[in-house]
């Protein structure tokens, strides 16, 4: 039964804790989608804006190239060039004022003068390829068309080309060609901290770039990149940009998310776990008290009645076991009325020796309860009273000849009434439910030295019940005419009590009576807590005690 309950009760735990893991979590991914959609709306916002600058300087320097071409192109058509020095100064002035790295100055395809700053000019890597191997490029140039395009290399500088033809008159063509090297400060000179940058040539990655700063601990997929065309040159090359967002902004956004999102899983399982036992043994408060008052109704526990905390079908069920309880315990209690009238039709003073036992007994009780001698149950209290009722059950096979014969018994006689004991504990027994009380009854007549029957119990081996209905019994016994004695004086019968502590009774419960007793001289109300006339009641079956399972 009990590993039923904490079954239930472990479910209910697991099954609040389960929602609110489930609740907690959906919160989870709502928060970090919204977390992440933003976060990549600030990226895609910074690859644009990126992207756009990079693309406009990138355009700035191909159009200030090509300034620079149709200028100095335009001064050549108008300008003798001797080849001299003052030619080639006025070259390097070129150079030196404008944003170019190399002026070149070809005659068909002999080159004429050249000039061209230190660094990377001044690289024979810068030095055109002419005419360009793009037939496409020398075509444009011989029609007398401006031309830009890329000069690549297998390992080196890359370089963009911007030549037109410079007409002179008569049959001399000139060539003039401007170059500007592709550095990797194009990138990293705009790039935010940690943004990379890849430049393309085609499909050809020709510089890459990276700001300092990028996020380590993120993963690569986490990175939002963005790829396009810049733009496209006359010799049909385009020119590429790549962009990866630094991956730390996303991990920067997550991070702080995560870490929440794991402290608000934990305490929403431990809020839903506690919550959850919380209200699942509140629920299960009433189904353990069901369970609980089967287990002992099954028991025997007859006094066993559930209180009603509900309104529900629980609720119902509750009253509907206590009613079958009553009707349990009224049946019980009207067989041992009949057996108790039975008992008392066998002598005319049987039925009040029944009562006065009873009284006496459970005030006993009371007694060491109160000095911390014993402790009883209300179940307990329940079994010891019927105990006491039927306690001398068994003499109704005994006839009445023998019970009220006022002269010595015989040895047959003696055995007879010897045997009592055993003859109503097995009534008792064959009733159900009062095996407990079987037991008190049988052992009701042994002595606390060994020497009463019918098995020779003593000390502790006898039950307590046992020995306080003995006490009482002799005491009564001793205070009331029988037809074989007389009533003794109360001090006389208290003295034997005394006199027989040890030997035939249990001292402690001697003392307990002893107490009953003269409480009941000075007129003190002894025992009404425990004994309300229990035995009176049962001609009306309506001796019920509510009580819960103990």
């Amino acid at each position: 039964m009990r590993t039923f309950r904490s079954s239930i009760l472990y479910q209910l735990t697991f099954s609040h804790g389960l929602v609110a893991l489930i609740l907690s979590l959906a919160l989870g991914v709502v928060a970090t989608s919204i977390v992440w959609v933003r976060t990549r709306a600030v990226e895609g916002q910074l690859l644009d804006s990126s992207f756009a600058l990079i693309s406009d300087q990138l355009t700035a320097q191909v159009r200030r190239l090509e300034e620079t071409r149709d200028g100095v192109a335009r001064v050549l058509a108008s300008r003798p060039l001797a080849y001299t020095t003052n030619d080639l100064i006025w070259l390097h002035e070129i150079v030196g004022y404008t944003d170019v790295d190399r002026i070149e100055v070809f005659s068909d395809l002999r080159k004429l003068i050249e000039a061209y700053a230190l660094l990377p000019g001044g690289s024979p890597e810068a030095a055109t390829q002419w005419l360009p191997s793009n037939p496409q490029v020398a075509a444009l140039l011989q029609a007398g068309q401006p031309v830009t395009w890329v000069q690549l290399r297998e390992k080196g500088l890359t370089t963009l080309k911007a030549g037109v033809q410079v007409f002179k008159g008569g049959s001399v063509r000139w060539y003039v060609v401007v170059t500007l090297a592709l550095q990797p400060s194009l990138l990293t000179s705009v790039l935010p901290t940690g943004m990379t940058g890849v430049l393309f040539v085609g499909d050809r990655p020709i510089h890459q770039g990276q700001q300092a700063g990028g996020g380590r601990m993120a993963a690569d997929f986490l990175a939002l990149a963005r790829r396009e065309t810049v733009m496209r040159l006359d010799d049909d090359t385009s020119i590429g940009l790549e962009l990866t967002a630094p991956p730390h902004l996303i991990h920067e956004a997550l991070a702080p998310m995560l870490q929440a999102g794991f402290l608000l899983v934990l305490v929403s399982q431990l809020l839903a776990l506690l919550l959850g036992h919380h209200f699942a043994r509140r629920l299960l408060s009433p189904l353990h008290d069901l369970l609980e008052g089967t287990a002992a109704m099954a028991r025997g526990h007859l006094t066993v009645r559930l209180p009603v905390r509900r309104q529900d079908e629980l609720g119902e069920l509750t009253r509907e076991f206590n009613r079958m309880a009553d009707e349990i315990r009224t049946t019980y209690l009207g067989v041992i009325a009949t057996l108790a009238e039975v008992v008392e039709a066998k002598s005319h003073y049987t039925r009040e020796h029944i009562e006065r036992v009873e009284r006496l007994t459970m005030a006993t009780a009371q007694v060491l309860e109160e000095r911390g001698w014993a402790r009883w149950s209300s179940h307990q209290k329940f079994i010891l009273s019927v105990a006491a009722i039927l306690h001398d059950v068994g003499k109704i096979q005994i006839g009445n000849d023998i019970l009220n014969k006022p002269g010595p018994l015989s040895g047959s006689e003696r055995e007879e009434i010897l045997s009592h004991p055993e003859v109503g504990a097995t009534i008792v027994e064959r009733m159900g439910k009062l095996e407990r009380a079987a037991e008190i009854i049988r052992a009701c007549h042994e002595h606390y030295d060994g020497s009463g029957y019918p098995r020779g119990l003593k000390g502790e081996e006898i039950p307590l019940e046992a020995r306080i209905i003995l006490a009482v019994d002799a005491f009564d016994a001793m205070t009331q005419a029988r037809p074989y004695s007389k009533a003794r004086a109360l001090e006389d019968a208290i003295a034997e009590l005394r006199a027989e502590a040890g030997r035939q009774f249990d001292p402690v419960v001697v003392e307990a009576l002893i107490e009953v007793v003269r409480r009941g001289q000075q007129g003190e109300a002894v025992g009404t807590r425990d004994s309300s006339g229990f035995y009176r009641s049962l001609a009306g079956h309506s001796g019920e005690v509510a009580a819960t399972p103990s």
